[in-house]
């Protein structure tokens, strides 16, 4: 199933994250240079999933109660 990484294979949470950061605004900047998105679409996008994830993370809480 899994294969056993090396360490040299592993990377660190904070290199992690640091590429998905560059990877998500690579993303974003090739988007907009095209025409497809506008910065204000993707920060709208950005705050209705934000409250989804507060919302449906409230709802377990609740849900737990």
């Amino acid at each position: 199933m899994g294969e056993k990484l090396d360490k040299e294979e592993m990377v660190s949470l904070v290199e992690a994250i640091k590429m998905e950061m560059i990877i998500n605004q690579a993303l974003i900047d090739v988007l907009v240079e095209k025409g497809i998105l506008t910065h204000d679409e993707i920060m709208a996008k950005v705050k209705e999933i934000k409250q989804g994830v507060v919302l449906s993370s409230d709802a377990s809480k609740n849900a737990s109660n």
